[in-house]
């Protein structure tokens, strides 16, 4: 059984709990705005807005956050968060106190707002590709988009989901 095989049982054992993404032509959340949780300190702002550009070029200027677990963003919702991204262009650049990078997470959660799907996936693919060729293979990349049920939870708690949903149905994949 081949990977998309292992994703398709899992999603069906998962039926009404996702959405396909790149089906959705509808424009949701406030953006267009990426939030990069976990995103590999190798690959620079310059080179993921011009991922980005190469994935949506139709979007127009879209705002990108690079975001980890010490974030501020964190505690608030998903709406909170992403509309203060939006609002501020940008709030917390992922640099610690001393000035160094934080380290990335071995689940990358790519989290799209205010893009249609195919936009999305080929950005979110682009993207993918570079953290998995960044990471020595090493780490494989969620994504997710902004969507009604999840703009009131915690930021936190919402990637906190899609990286536990993320590495089921890789274990999955990975046990045949």
């Amino acid at each position: 059984m081949g990977l998309l095989d292992n994703l398709g049982s899992f999603l069906g054992q998962r039926d009404g709990d996702f959405i396909r993404l790149e089906d959705s032509a509808d424009c949701f959340g406030p953006g267009p705005a990426i939030l990069l949780f976990g995103c590999p300190e190798g690959i620079s702002d310059e080179e993921l807005s011009d991922m980005i550009e190469d994935g949506a070029p139709n979007a127009g200027n879209v705002l990108m956050q690079r975001i980890d677990a010490a974030s501020p963003l964190f505690d608030l919702t998903v709406s909170e968060a992403l509309e203060k991204v939006v609002r501020e262009g940008t709030c917390s650049s992922g640099v610690g106190a001393d000035g160094a990078v934080k380290h990335s997470c071995p689940v990358p959660v790519l989290y799209f707002s205010g893009f249609p799907g195919k936009e999305m996936m080929a950005t979110y693919r682009i993207i993918a590709s570079e953290i998995y060729a960044e990471t020595g293979g090493t780490a494989n990349a969620a994504c997710a988009k902004a969507v009604p049920p999840a703009m009131k939870k915690p930021l936190r708690q919402v990637i906190e989901e899609i990286t536990g949903d993320h590495e089921d149905a890789i274990g999955m994949s990975n046990e045949q």
